[in-house]
């Protein structure tokens, strides 16, 4: 499969008034957009196109940094990651990095596949409706939606709170660092 990162791109008709896409592509990836149509080139081949926004590999990198000062907020708030997940710290910093939430009744056996639709769900209280138990949970959108700003935001969110608690190492101080700048 072939791949290219693209700046813009324009839309044309040609002569039989058929669509034509155009991808202004520079810097390195024109060797990745020139070998691709090469790849490609041949008039019995039909292509299938997929075209999606480009996500920068930094988000990635931030994924990583983000659950490593979860991770060691988890330790220091209870001495091991099974007293308070790093699951828990990741809920209460999307909180308080004010990151969009809802609420929703479901029934108490719902709760799993909450969790597989949302990642992070809070149980907040039972409440009886027409007869039946329902729980009511606080849903977050997971950080795996975020750009690379909203990530930015959330890891800064997350060394305030270290600094607050006290939790300081090598590592933590190196991505402080990072984002200062």
């Amino acid at each position: 499969m072939s791949k290219f990162i693209a700046e813009r791109s324009y839309r044309m008709t040609d002569e039989h008034n058929d669509l034509v896409v155009c991808y202004v592509v520079h810097g390195e990836n024109k060797k990745a957009a020139l070998l691709a149509l090469e790849e490609n080139q041949s008039p019995e081949k039909r292509l299938q196109v997929e075209v999606k926004i480009h996500k920068s590999q930094r988000s990635l990198e931030q994924n990583r940094l983000l659950w490593a000062l979860l991770g060691k907020m988890a330790v220091a708030l209870s001495g091991n990651k099974r007293k308070v997940s790093t699951e828990e710290c990741y809920c209460i910093m999307l909180e308080e990095a004010n990151v969009s939430y809802d609420y929703l009744l479901a029934l108490p056996e719902a709760e799993p596949m909450l969790k597989q639709t949302f990642r992070v769900i809070r149980k907040i209280n039972e409440r009886e409706v027409n007869g039946k138990k329902l729980n009511m949970y606080q849903y977050f959108i997971g950080s795996s939606k975020f750009n690379t700003q909203e990530m930015t935001e959330l890891i800064e969110a997350t060394l305030d709170k270290l600094a607050e608690l006290g939790i300081v190492d090598s590592e933590i101080e190196l991505a402080r660092e990072e984002y200062k700048r």
